[in-house]
């Protein structure tokens, strides 16, 4: 049976009956979520509504308002159903089968940044494994005007929304997008290979947030038993495909600090690898840095019997 429709009257109306609703749902920020909602409903910023307060909400958009705020209620994460998130200094397309992009993925968006812009302004190649919405991938691009991007992602619907990113951004011919699993299609050398994998253990899926756990693609989340188990098969794949100087920077769970620097050790004896922390002084990334200085040595030249 079809609930309902509550009588919103005006914009201050239809949010003071949304926040409750969402606040009972256990919704984090449920006044902020009503905004945003009703913006997107009604083509306008959240400061715009303050101006059209008062203004009588139609019929139509009354509908749409309520029908969103009950699936918000239910959970739905709410970049589901405006259909954009922000990340970085971008509006980005999302969608049901990408993993919404986070605001602690924009760490490791800094590090790629600084260390690209450390390499005197040569064209970079780079490559973004599990590149989800293309969030990572569409933000380095738009920001190092030289560089040229692969991003890679086993999900085809993954990529149908980051080919809109790519499109939206003006970046068709500097980012190729190719369906295949880490960098099992791509071929070498690239001067960055960064990556946002999936990384949480198996055994925690269940106590995710619902926005997450029951909605969000679980082939973005499980990263296996251990939560290491993807990217300890990108490692190798990595070390026969990256650039000298070359950097590799990876997203992990704050409790792999330890494990993901050791596995990266492991890869890339003598390189430079460290664990970057994010605001709240968690273990966030790995990243390693490797330099001409610390080249692999050249095969030696078989000794001759004389």
């Amino acid at each position: 049976m079809t609930e309902p429709l509550p009588d919103l009257g005006t914009v201050r109306g239809a949010v003071r009956w949304a926040v409750p609703v969402l606040a009972q749902a256990g919704c984090d920020t449920p006044r902020l979520d009503a905004e945003l909602l009703l913006g997107h409903v009604l083509g306008a910023t959240r400061t715009a509504l303050q101006v059209r307060w008062d203004e009588a909400l139609v019929p139509e958009a009354a509908r749409r308002f309520t029908a969103l705020v009950r699936q918000r209620a239910g959970r739905v994460p709410l970049a589901y159903l405006t259909g954009v998130r922000p990340f970085y200094d971008l509006s980005l397309s999302v969608a049901p089968g990408v993993l919404v992009p986070r605001p602690e993925t924009e760490l490791l968006v800094d590090e790629v940044l600084a260390w690209c812009r450390g390499q005197g302004g040569r064209p970079l190649r780079i490559a973004d494994v599990g590149t989800g919405s293309g969030a990572i991938a569409v933000t380095l691009a738009a920001h190092l005007e030289r560089a040229t991007v692969v991003a890679s992602d086993l999900s085809a619907e993954a990529l149908a929304v980051a080919a809109r990113n790519v499109a939206s951004q003006g970046l068709v011919g500097r980012i190729s997008l190719v369906r295949c699993d880490l960098l099992s299609a791509l071929r070498g050398p690239f001067d960055v290979i960064v990556a946002n994998l999936p990384y949480v253990p198996s055994g925690r899926l269940a106590s995710l947030m619902p926005e997450v756990r029951d909605h969000e693609p679980r082939l973005a989340l499980d990263g296996g038993p251990t939560g290491l188990d993807v990217i300890a098969r990108l490692l190798p794949q990595a070390a026969e495909r990256l650039a000298w100087p070359g950097l590799v920077a990876l997203e992990i769970d704050e409790t792999h600090g330890e494990q993901a620097e050791c596995l990266a050790r492991g890869q890339w004896p003598g390189a430079e690898v460290r664990r970057v922390a994010d605001l709240a002084g968690l273990d966030r990334l790995v990243c390693v840095t490797v330099s001409p200085a610390g080249a692999q040595p050249s095969p030696q030249p078989e000794m001759q019997a004389s």
